[in-house]
């Protein structure tokens, strides 16, 4: 089982909504906590759930 954005953001002591930021490049998260991010992400051996994507932005890509 892969982990979530709520177990990156619990090992960097951030807030979820900062993890998805980082993971999406927003602007208003630093580089530095963007490569943080990034790393844990890796650690955890982080996937983005393809479900949740599709609901957000609507689109089943098929």
């Amino acid at each position: 089982m892969s982990s979530s954005i709520k177990d990156i953001a619990k090992k960097l002591g951030i807030s979820a909504t900062a993890v998805s930021k980082a993971l999406n490049n927003r602007k208003d998260i630093s580089e530095k906590l963007k490569r943080k991010v990034r790393e844990a992400a890796r650690e955890l051996d982080y996937t983005p759930n393809s479900i949740a994507k599709r609901l957000v932005t609507n689109k089943s890509n098929t």
